[in-house]
């Protein structure tokens, strides 16, 4: 199952081949409607009857700036295909195969592009159990506000429904709604639909009973329960959300049904994505609340200027007011970015290492010529080195398999000397590469591949014309090095590491710091974080954590929370953690259901953080923008010497919840005298007009202050517990104790 969906993967992240201007169709996307049709013919013979229902297309198709859409749209649904949402100048399709060639024949479309490369960003471990290592604690969660009348929705993948972290203490459930866009709609049900009327792809849930039916959208991942809990699941004595008292809704990015083939869904989970920030959107706009999304997602594999459609339909929806927050990429430590300006009768040679996730892109409209090497590692030399494979003309785009298993996969017999010779290294596994243009006639090549020994690594070789610039990024990990000795083979940096999606300027990206540095596991082990998860220590920057100044001038990440050693709910039907699973030294809780907490490290932990802080500035002010949002992050984010020291690993500092909402509810000029810092250590329980404090000595000096300034009480903690006058209305209050520090309370 796992093998099978990376190659499905695999094909998803192969992207747009070389073509001429009058193509709209490149040759990525005809290899795409290629895989569907051949996934459609297995499902047929596999079936004892043959009546299998063909997948369609998730297509987005780029239309001329001063097309009609209204006009496309509506010839769109002429010829049968389904149009799902429509931002800027791009239309997110459903269709049938047989279809496509018309709709490139309709007047305004200008290319067709198939979905876009997606990855989770959880760091990619080199250590040995491959996974990492995660905790945090949950200090400084405002006392008055938990998220409520707040919907914070997360798009990943590997959610457990039922997991305690998502239930009320009433034990009812918090998640209000699950939307799957992979999942096919069947005649009797009724399609997904949108305020303004547009069709999304797949199938929503929005009762609990629906909902726990489902168990999981994927048994074999805890990405998504991770995530999710950290951005509001309920609290424990080992782990709590940001916004406790949210509703969530969740949107799986790659859950399909479909009979064709069970993994193919990875094909469409840039698609999938897009809809389900529709979807979240448009959910808390029909329940009349505000709302957060959280995406721990990105990929390497766009121009990183904010030109690619991915990026561009973000930063749309940005501008529309769309609340959302994602991931900054963990390639901080990788080597993932070469950029290269060539010279007269130049290449650009390096080798890589790692995963084989690789895209070049020229800066200007133009020509590459690529070819791939084997080094081997024991002789410190290339062994062999392609043809030219070359962006003009068609171009290239092929995938070859290996083994029994993958080698019906083959694409071509074109490529039969690649082939050959990287037999050598892949038993069991598949190669792809694709070479060509972009829409607006600059060069790519993308190439991904799995199932490689380690006894040789892939070289690249890149031509391009002279004064030209090409940028190279790796992906998941890969890595681009030299040899010991010599200057022949360039090695990367990370200077330019953030994920392509977040490059157009306008959305909140998020990066990782250090908050622990060990946590102790459900059998009393202690496990120190490694330095690639601890760098420095306690307030430094997460060494894998992706920044940089993109090539569109913008400076990532924008802002940054804690994202090394982070205890959160695991789907407890995932195998990796349990008692036979690579992971199981990561359960750190578990109850006496089984369900279970435990360590994960990454941007993607970071992410819901920020998502869930924003919620709670969200119930503080329900009609917060934005570019509030955005405003208050640089105005109250902490500044100190690590982030001093390094401040574009940083952004605009430290997220910080207290001061925010005292930023937006605009105590700090009401109240000058207020500390804008919660007393470490210290907390709050309100009963009626009684307040208990714990964590400060009898004697302690406090004040009480409506959030407009007004003094209401001024005295001392006798017994722990200071009392509010009787008449004082239910409201929030600021509650200043002694030098230690200020914080917020609600008075029912």
């Amino acid at each position: 199952m796992k093998k099978k969906y990376f190659m499905i993967l695999l094909l998803s992240l192969l992207t747009t081949a070389a073509m001429a201007q009058v193509n709209k169709i490149p040759a990525d996307t005809r290899l795409y409607l290629q895989t569907l049709e051949n996934s459609y013919k297995q499902a047929r013979a596999r079936s004892m009857n043959g009546k299998v229902k063909q997948k369609e297309a998730k297509l987005f198709l780029s239309c001329a700036p001063d097309a009609d859409m209204k006009a496309i749209e509506s010839q769109l649904k002429a010829i049968g295909a389904r149009p799902q949402g429509t931002i800027g100048r791009y239309i997110m399709v459903s269709t049938s195969v047989n279809v496509v060639d018309q709709i490139a024949d309709i007047e305004g479309v200008t290319f067709i592009n198939r979905s876009p490369a997606v990855s989770q960003k959880t760091l990619v471990s080199r250590e040995a159990t491959g996974v990492s290592k995660v905790q945090q604690g949950t200090d400084g969660l405002p006392q008055a506000f938990t998220g409520k009348g707040v919907v914070v929705g997360v798009v990943d993948g590997g959610f457990d429904f039922d997991h305690p972290a998502f239930k009320d203490d009433a034990d009812e459930l918090r998640i209000k709604a699950f939307y799957a866009p992979g999942l096919s709609l069947e005649d009797e049900d009724a399609p997904v639909m949108a305020l303004d009327g547009t069709e999304l792809a797949g199938k929503s849930f929005t009762t609990p009973e629906e909902i726990l039916a489902l168990e999981s959208d994927d048994t074999e991942k805890s990405h998504g329960s991770h995530c999710a809990s950290i951005a509001a699941g309920s609290t424990f004595d080992w782990a709590g959300g940001m916004a406790p008292g949210a509703d969530i809704v969740l949107c799986a990015f790659n859950m399909s049904d479909d009979d064709a083939d069970d993994d193919d869904d990875a094909d469409d989970a840039g698609y999938n994505i897009i809809q389900s920030i529709i979807f979240i959107r448009d959910y808390a706009e029909r329940v009349g609340k505000p709302y957060i999304v959280s995406i721990s997602l990105n990929t390497n594999d766009g121009p990183h200027d904010g030109t690619s459609f991915t990026s561009n339909m973000i930063d749309m929806l940005a501008l529309e007011n769309t609340n959302m927050v994602l991931a900054a990429s963990n390639d901080g430590d990788a080597g993932c970015y070469i950029n290269h300006a060539f010279a007269a009768n130049d290449t650009l040679h390096t080798i890589v290492e790692g995963n084989l996730e690789a895209s070049a892109f020229t800066r200007a409209p133009g020509e590459i010529s690529f070819q791939i090497g084997l080094y081997d590692l024991i002789d410190e030399r290339e062994v062999w080195r392609s043809e030219p494979l070359r962006s003009n003309d068609d171009g290239c785009n092929f995938i070859l398999g290996f083994g029994d298993e993958y080698e019906s996969y083959t694409s071509t017999s074109q490529y039969d000397d690649i082939k050959s010779q990287l037999a050598e290294i892949i038993d069991n596994g598949v190669f792809g590469l694709s070479i060509g243009k972009l829409e607006d006639g600059r060069a790519k090549m993308t190439i991904r591949g799995m199932g490689m020994d380690g006894s040789r690594y892939i070289t690249f070789h890149i031509v391009s014309s002279e004064n030209s610039m090409v940028d190279l990024w790796g992906d998941s990990g890969t890595r681009f090095i030299s040899e010991e000795t010599g200057d022949y083979y360039t090695a990367g940096n990370s200077s330019i590491s953030m994920g392509d999606w977040c490059t157009g300027g306008n959305t909140i990206t998020v990066g990782s710091w250090v908050a622990k540095t060990s946590f102790t596991n459900i059998y009393g082990e202690t496990d120190e974080g490694d330095p690639s998860l601890v760098g420095d220590g306690v307030g430094a920057y997460s060494p894998f954590s992706s920044y940089g100044t993109d090539l569109g001038g913008h400076n990532h990440p924008f802002v940054s929370a804690p994202g090394s050693l982070i205890i959160s709910a695991l789907n407890h039907n995932d195998p990796e953690y349990d008692e036979f699973g690579d992971s199981e030294s990561d359960v750190v809780a578990m109850d006496d259901d089984g369900f279970t907490w435990g360590v994960m490290s990454g941007t993607s932990m970071s992410t819901p953080t920020v998502a869930g802080i924003i919620a709670l500035w969200l119930e503080a002010k329900p009609d917060l923008t934005y570019e509030e949002i955005k405003e208050t992050i640089v105005a109250t984010s902490t500044k100190d010497e690590f982030t001093e020291a390094a401040p574009i690993r940083f952004g605009n500092g430290k997220i910080d919840a207290y001061k925010g909402l005292l930023h937006i509810l605009d105590i700090t000029t009401s109240i000058p005298s207020l500390s804008q810092h919660q007393p470490k250590g210290v907390t709050f329980r309100m009963s009626g007009s009684r307040l208990t404090i714990s964590g400060a000595d009898d004697g302690t000096p406090i004040r009480i202050y409506t959030t407009d300034g007004r003094l209401v009480a001024s005295t001392t903690l006798v017994g722990g517990c200071v009392s509010l006058p009787a008449a004082s209305p239910a409201g929030i209050y600021a509650v200043q104790v002694g030098s230690l520090g200020s914080s917020l309370i609600r008075k029912q």
